[in-house]
């Protein structure tokens, strides 16, 4: 007989931005409003991180781990006793389960990994061993993430399941024709400045087109982290430093895409990215790595261009294509969005979670 949960916790290690972090709130939304499922997040950072508000603002409940690792103990036990489906989606959150298995047991335990990051120092190898008899589900964003980690720790005979993340589609869904605008056309990143990331590699690839088809592009940046002052230092040195701006972290999604006309990803790794879902759901096409989960959204000449990592030559031949052809935007825009549209809403995934729940 199966049992339909109530109550679902969701177990972040913070809800500062990024992909995941994203998906949760939004999934969490979805889950509350359409599935009547009492959803919830329980956070391991500060009550001040920039997407606590918009928590609050759609009415989902959080609660804070805080203190010494005793007292994030007790809490993280009190917390979690109240719901039917623990939902973690981190290894860093999953250790916590150690710390309680008897509890952890008596819950339906999903554990999801967001990313295709191996985890395989020995503290991480050793905290997987241990959990793998409390988790009752693994799900991945993406079939190189679900291969990573099956490599590294062998639970090929756990149940798990690959589960594409989803995005709530705007009502409002056009973009203007790069054609009709009287501006250059604007590249987008939105990712944390971090190696992985590798947003050097679009100033790279810029500073080696022809200056008359350069000097057709802006690049917009949205983020931050280790990375943020070389980049800086890089495009203050370009032939053109006037074009590239730099937003920092911006929590309102449409006040980001609005600055864009087409999305670059130029990561070394990616699980089933948030950033290009919404980018593609707002007409947006991109231009993004063949890693990870990028090429099952990403069909070159449909709803953008492939590249190989690290490519800057072959990423400044796309752009040169691009800015000779304009008319390029707005035709993979549209096939993009209705992509997202039929395949990636979040009502599916939220279906898909709930089935894997009970």
């Amino acid at each position: 007989m199966t049992i339909k949960p109530k109550s679902v916790l969701h177990i972040l290690s913070s809800l500062n931005i990024g992909g995941a972090e994203r998906f949760v709130i939004d999934l969490a939304i979805e889950q509350r409003q359409s599935l009547k499922l009492d959803s919830a997040i329980l956070s391991f950072g500060e009550e001040d991180d920039v997407l606590v508000a918009e928590c609050i603002k759609n009415n989902i409940p959080v609660h804070f781990v805080k203190g010494s690792r005793l007292e994030k103990i007790q809490t993280f036990k009190r917390v979690v006793i109240g719901f039917d489906v623990l939902h973690f989606h981190s290894p860093f959150t999953l250790l916590f389960t150690c710390y309680s298995p008897i509890l952890c047991r008596r819950k339906k335990v999903i554990y999801t990994r967001h990313g295709a990051e191996p985890f395989n120092q020995f503290k991480w190898r050793v905290m997987h061993k241990i959990t793998h008899s409390i988790v009752d589900q693994i799900t991945f964003v993406s079939n190189e993430g679900q291969k990573v980690f099956n490599q590294v720790n062998g639970w090929q005979s756990k149940p798990q399941s690959v589960v594409d993340n989803g995005i709530l589609i705007p009502r409002e869904s056009y973009q203007q024709p790069v054609e009709q605008q009287n501006s250059k056309i604007k590249l987008g990143s939105v990712a944390r400045m971090v190696p992985l990331k590798n947003q050097i590699c679009l100033l790279k690839a810029i500073s080696l087109m022809p200056e008359v088809l350069a000097n057709k592009f802006e690049i917009h940046f949205f983020g931050n982290g280790p990375c943020e002052e070389l980049l800086k230092s890089v495009a203050a040195e370009s032939a053109f430093p006037d074009n590239v701006y730099f937003h920092g972290m911006l929590v309102d999604r449409e006040n980001i895409y609005k600055y864009i006309d087409v999305m670059v990803v130029t990561s070394e790794m990616e699980g089933l990215s948030i950033a290009i879902l919404e980018a593609m759901a707002r007409h947006i096409p991109v231009l993004a790595t063949k890693v990870g989960g990028n090429p099952k959204l990403v069909e070159s000449n449909v709803t953008g261009q492939l590249f190989n990592y690290n490519d800057d030559k072959e990423l400044s031949r796309l752009l040169t294509d691009i800015a000779e052809n304009p008319q390029f935007i707005e035709k993979w825009g549209s096939e993009a969005y209705q992509l997202v549209k039929q395949d990636y809403s979040l009502e599916t995934v939220a279906q898909k979670y709930m089935k894997l729940y009970s």
